[in-house]
């Protein structure tokens, strides 16, 4: 199964490169003039070409090389090889270092190059010399790479609890039971933690306790997942769940732990480096843990994990404007 691909070329035409899976080609040629037909071969797209195959140039086949600065008259002399009256069809392949052109069936090639180096050989440029060239390419076909899309629909959001947990409550840990994601008020901050069904009460840790809260908001939609992470690296698509208290105020995120054969949600606070998670009426920390990320936050961002800067280190360069180190 292939795809056929026809293209009409000229002199005074750009080149497009086309990418080959294997190690040859077959196409057809139909032309008149006395440039004939060029196909050149490269390990790049849209390259300059390692290797030149002419076809009935001034009545001579020959392969070039790119280095050679004249075409090679030396070559196979050829001069009906091409009709304008109808196609030719032809061969071409590049094995071990021996590229070949060889003509329909006949399995003896019209001109070949020894000690050329083919390695990594994977595009095909067609050109012209003097005149119009037309020609049919068999292609692999191109197959669709598959995308992720983005949910439409289901990204976080704090929905305020009433009487009982809303619809789409996002699971956040296990501790007997299923444990979801809430965030409470408390003393100038907005600050997350778990929420126990069978108990019908939220907890958050707070100054080395697990303080009981029933003033809550439930996170909830299904656009997210649980990023592995360790003390202050936070990934930029991380979901905001709050804030500490005072004047100098910092970003709270959703942050889950194991404890003791449990996953408990927590905070995370990244000045302490830590998650913290409530359990057993007390305030536990936590250097390795998750942290809940959605897809569709900072999705334009080119790092990974918020940077932290300090502006007065010097950084020094290489050539390639990777970081060395901070001096």
């Amino acid at each position: 199964m292939c795809d056929i691909i026809e293209v009409t070329t000229l002199p005074v035409h750009k080149s497009i490169s086309y990418k080959v899976s294997g190690n040859g080609l077959v196409f057809y040629v139909k032309s008149g003039g006395r440039g004939g037909a060029v196909v050149g071969l490269s390990k790049w797209p849209n390259s300059l070409c390692n290797y030149w195959v002419y076809i009935a140039h001034n009545s001579y086949t020959n392969i070039k090389s790119a280095r050679e600065s004249e075409f090679n008259l030396h070559g196979e002399y050829t001069p009906e090889l091409l009709s304008d009256r109808q196609y030719t069809k032809f061969w071409l392949t590049w094995n071990s270092d021996v590229i070949s052109l060889g003509k329909e069936s006949n399995t003896k090639p019209i001109t070949s190059r020894n000690n050329c180096n083919v390695k990594k050989i994977s595009y095909v440029t067609l050109s012209s010399c003097e005149n119009r060239v037309y020609w049919k390419l068999l292609l692999p076909p191109v197959l669709p790479v598959p995308h992720k899309r983005l949910l439409c629909v289901g990204k976080p959001q704090w929905v305020t609890a009433n009487d009982q947990l809303p619809d789409g409550s996002l699971i956040g840990g296990y501790e007997n039971e299923f444990l979801y994601i809430i965030r409470s008020p408390h003393r100038g901050s907005l600050t997350p933690g778990k929420f126990v069904p069978s108990l019908g009460v939220g907890f958050i840790s707070w100054g080395g306790e697990a303080l009981e809260k029933n003033d809550l908001e439930v996170l909830c939609g299904v656009d997210c997942e649980w990023m592995p992470t360790n003390n202050d690296r936070i990934p930029v698509k991380a979901v905001e769940a709050g804030f500490s208290e005072g004047y100098d105020t910092e970003l709270l995120y959703v942050g889950r732990a194991k404890h003791l054969g449990h996953i408990i949600p927590g905070k995370v606070q990244p000045s302490h480096k830590v998650c913290y998670i409530p359990y057993d009426g007390r305030e536990i920390a936590k250097m390795e843990y998750e942290i809940l990320v959605c897809r569709s936050v900072n999705e334009h961002a080119a790092n990974k994990v918020f940077l932290t800067l300090d502006h007065g280190a010097v950084l020094v360069f290489e050539s390639d404007d990777s970081i060395i180190e901070d001096v």
